[in-house]
């Protein structure tokens, strides 16, 4: 874990089991992370979140697909080919890294933003000359790097037995499903361009050297919408989201060839072509209104157009979605206009019909606009921005919103008395028979008990006390403000 200068909800998360490294009695795997019950509870409200606003609110369908991948889809969809990131290893040791990533981290920690850029834009050669050129020693050993090479990233793996399987991989992403199941599901369901389909899922990337905790996994969540459109049309509305309304939303963007953040209009981007349509311009809005409606501090994220050279063999176009935190500015969210790649690749591989009749009658191929979100760095990165360091009450919190934080309350008795824990108890279970997320302790002081859910999140903190047993009011403490007002048990 890193220290606490590094990052101060690592400690947390350390401290409170929210989520930890796997397999840890044998001393863990790079890459792969379990989560406590907490981190649980804020990883699937995150999710839930997600699909109110992506899945609910716009009317696309859900799906769940497999895990495992015939060969022909990735090839299809060019992940055998592209899927691949740049490789080193020590001579003496064998520990392999990322060369982009020991470049960038080299020329960030000299405070130079420009030369740390420019990485993205190098040839393998030029990245194996950089790192002689400036002394980039393994960070294991102090060994000497090798050639810089090409690593792809697929888990490859078999289906049936050894002399007559054939040959599969751990999906790389959740969108490549969607795009099979197209057809199925234009026909199944009668579908009319454009059409959202959406899905929530695992996804398996060999990395070369995961770090930074959930900012880097081999195992991790993703979260996918797909739009199928004609792009011959200029929508007024986009799955719900009305175009007049949208244009007018500010947010901060970084457009390409540039460094500066401003604050733009969606509709002045659109004007600008650094956001290439409108249905990219839809998810995006999105995406501001889920940051705004999780509580999200706007000083904190921004929208950066890719550079030309980060973009997917697939893309005319790239925006992603960042979140400054104790490691920098990561990666939250991408959003992708994937034209017809991926429906005519796989036209081509399996043979057979892709296209459909678009509103207007024609027979086209689709063309697609995509959102992904990881379901891991947001938990991360939310939680970073979160932290709360508290002179006064001489502990560090968690300023958690309702809609993210694992509970609404946490109801203690003031003491252990019989009376007050069958009353701390009832209470409990009238609030999860109402369906609010609530948890129940009477372990330790009262004031541990108002730390420890101060630290995780919990908004609300409700004391059952000997008045209560008078009355049937009880204490309701405040997280952000510790005031504390009495109220009846029946109205919470």
């Amino acid at each position: 874990m890193p220290s606490k200068t590094e990052s101060k909800a690592a400690d947390i998360a350390a401290r409170r089991g929210i989520y930890f490294q796997a397999f840890g009695i044998y001393d863990g795997v790079a890459g792969f992370y379990d989560y406590g019950p907490i981190g649980v509870r804020i990883k699937r409200k995150f999710e839930n979140a997600w699909r109110d606003m992506f899945v609910n609110r716009t009317g696309a369908l859900e799906i769940e697909s497999t895990n495992i991948v015939p060969e022909p889809v990735l090839r299809a969809s060019g992940h055998l080919a592209e899927f691949t990131d740049p490789i080193t290893a020590c001579d003496s040791c064998r520990t392999p890294f990322r060369a982009d990533k020991l470049l960038e981290e080299y020329y960030e920690k000299k405070g130079s933003k420009a030369e740390a850029s420019a990485v993205k834009k190098m040839s393998l050669e030029q990245m194996g000359k950089k790192l002689e050129e400036h002394a980039i020693r393994c960070e294991r050993c102090g060994g000497r790097l090798g050639k810089v090479e090409r690593f792809n990233m697929t888990f490859k793996t078999q289906v049936g037995p050894t002399a007559g399987g054939s040959a599969a991989y751990l999906r790389p992403e959740t969108a490549q499903s969607i795009f099979v199941d197209f057809i199925h599901l234009y026909k199944t369901y009668g579908l009319k361009l454009p059409a959202g389909i959406a899905q929530v899922g695992r996804a398996y990337r060999n990395e070369i050297s995961p770090r930074q905790q959930l900012v880097r996994l081999r195992e991790l969540t993703q979260m996918d919408l797909e739009i199928f459109m004609d792009p011959d049309e200029e929508p007024k509305e986009v799955l719900g989201v009305e175009v007049s309304g949208m244009l007018k939303e500010k947010i901060s963007f970084v457009a390409r060839g540039s460094e500066e953040e401003k604050t733009v209009s969606i509709g002045e981007l659109l004007e600008s072509k650094s956001i290439p349509n409108r249905y990219l311009a839809a998810l995006i809005f999105l995406q501001e209104r889920l940051m705004q409606e999780l509580g999200i501090d706007k000083k904190t994220y921004r929208f950066r157009e890719l550079e030309t050279e980060e973009l997917p063999h697939y893309s005319r176009g790239n925006v992603d979605l960042e979140m400054k935190t104790s490691y920098g500015y990561i990666e939250l969210a991408g959003t992708a206009y994937r034209t017809d790649w991926d429906l005519s690749q796989h036209g081509k591989e399996s043979g057979k019909e892709v296209s459909v009749l678009s509103e207007s009658g024609k027979k086209i191929v689709p063309h697609v606009v995509e959102t992904t979100v990881g379901g891991d760095r947001p938990v991360f990165a939310i939680l970073d921005n979160s932290v709360v360091d508290d002179d006064g009450r001489g502990w560090t919190w968690l300023r958690l919103s309702e809609k993210i934080a694992p509970y609404r309350y946490g109801i203690f008795p003031l003491q252990k008395d019989e009376k007050l824990i069958a009353k701390a108890k009832e209470i409990h279970s009238m609030l999860i028979d109402r369906g609010v997320d609530c948890y129940y302790s009477e372990t330790a002081s009262i004031g541990k008990r108002y730390a420890r859910a101060d630290e995780i999140g919990v908004p609300y903190c409700i004391t059952v006390d000997f008045t209560t047993l008078e009355d049937g009011t009880v204490t309701v403490r405040d997280r952000d403000t510790t005031k504390q007002v009495r109220k009846r048990a029946g109205e919470i």
